[in-house]
């Protein structure tokens, strides 16, 4: 794949998504003054479990749409992972249900807003069936305009429930996930009209299909879920021992660093999956083009991730206000992770094509070992910002192993190509 190419797929999908960051970005000194670090930190915590439950809605299977052999069986593999995600949610529903009749509470999280978590969990996995679906076939552009359907609603909503929050006080805690929600729901409506409906399947299909694509539930799920659980640990966990202001303003530093590293790292993996999967497939070399990336992609990054880690307080301080003090800590704690996760997260597709997602599993179990214990040490110096530290060195130390890792299977695979 030529790396002009490459830079005009996926500059297509960084502008819709950029596009729809912006939206949201900008929102950002509005929704900072109507709503406080303890809203937005309680917020987080909502969205936690989302992001864990995601994991489970669809089995992983809608990441076998790209590699499936056929349109028809990418179709086949779409409605499968549809129905397998309208179960889970509804499942998830009933036990959410019974969980708040029994009046037992998802750790800080009001009923009225769990409540909201099955419907969030289903939205988003129809969403990423779809999105894979555009993506094998290139729709970059429908993509695009599905992220800034999705943004545009969210925050127009966000907006006017902080506004109105004088007037229903309620509206503090749960204008920030009704918007999400609602900004979701929006962008799934958006993505079904442009695809249409999908062909019908029937059940031996589905059975002989769960069954080809076994190893996404098998060991890709397991993989993403001990990943987003660990990378959730510190809302899950730390939430019950700190004040939600603290966890707020460490979320306000995740949002302006995570966020921008994962749509880059969203495009970069989705343009290089199809592309590297076909070479794959006719026998072609892969390396030069990834090694490559990975050259361009860090001369870009490291003067920006310079100047964060220097200017990171002034500039949220003057952004969203004097309450957003000591933000700009916790983006000095993040930038070494996110320097390693912008290239290691774009290649996390490698292990897909070559079918080693079992390693990459057992790479998940030290992350969340080490992520354990160095946010327990921040427990018991009662240390918030210390445990965020541990927990960035951490992170970044696995995500270097992890790239290594990815490479390494470039070479192999590139060798064995040369001298079959």
């Amino acid at each position: 794949m030529r790396i002009s190419r490459f830079i005009k797929d996926s500059g297509t999908l960084v502008s819709g998504q950029v596009a729809a960051q912006l939206i949201a970005f900008a929102a950002y000194p509005l929704l900072t003054r109507l709503f406080t670090p303890a809203d937005f930190g309680l917020y987080n915590v909502f969205y936690s479990y989302i992001e864990v439950f995601i994991i489970l809605s669809t089995g992983k299977y809608e990441l076998s749409i790209v590699a499936a052999k056929s349109d028809a069986e990418a179709y086949a593999i779409a409605r499968m992972t549809l129905g397998i995600n309208t179960c889970v949610s509804l499942l998830l529903l009933t036990v959410v249900l019974a969980l708040t009749l029994a009046g037992v509470h998802l750790g800080p999280l009001v009923p009225s807003l769990a409540l909201l978590i099955p419907f969030m969990v289903f939205f988003c996995g129809t969403t990423r069936v779809y999105s894979f679906l555009c993506n094998r076939g290139k729709r970059y552009r429908t993509i695009a305009a599905g992220e800034v359907t999705t943004s545009a609603v969210g925050v127009a909503l966000k907006a006017a429930s902080g506004g109105m929050a004088p007037l229903w006080g309620w509206l503090h805690t749960a204008g920030l996930p009704l918007g999400t929600v609602a900004g979701k729901a929006a962008g799934n409506l958006y993505y079904r009209l442009r695809v249409g409906r999908l062909p019908k399947t029937d059940r031996a299909t589905a059975r002989t299909l769960m069954h080809t694509h076994r190893n996404f539930p098998l060991y890709v799920m397991p993989k993403e879920f001990v990943s987003s659980f660990s990378a959730n640990l510190p809302f899950l966990w730390l939430a019950a021992y700190f004040d939600n202001a603290a966890i707020g303003l460490f979320s306000l530093a995740l949002t302006f660093t995570i966020r921008p590293v994962r749509i880059l790292n969203n495009a970069f993996e989705a343009v290089f999956y199809a592309d590297t999967t076909q070479k794959v497939r006719q026998g072609q070399p892969i390396g030069a083009s990834i090694r490559q990336f990975v050259l361009v992609l860090n001369a870009a990054a490291i003067p920006l991730m310079v100047a964060g880690f220097f200017y990171a307080e002034p500039v949220f301080t003057f952004l969203f206000g004097d309450k957003w003090i000591g933000t700009g800590y916790y983006v000095r704690c993040l930038i070494p992770w996110l320097w390693v996760m912008l290239t290691a997260n774009s290649l996390m597709f490698v292990s897909n094509i070559f079918g080693t997602q079992r390693v990459d599993f057992f790479f998940q179990i030290a992350l969340l070992a080490l992520r354990v214990a160095a946010l327990g040490a921040g427990l018991l110096a009662h240390d918030f910002g210390l445990a965020v530290l541990l927990f960035s060195a951490a992170s970044g130390t696995v995500q270097l192993a992890l790239l290594g890792w990815y490479l390494f299977q470039v070479h192999r695979y590139d060798r064995h190509t040369a001298h079959p």
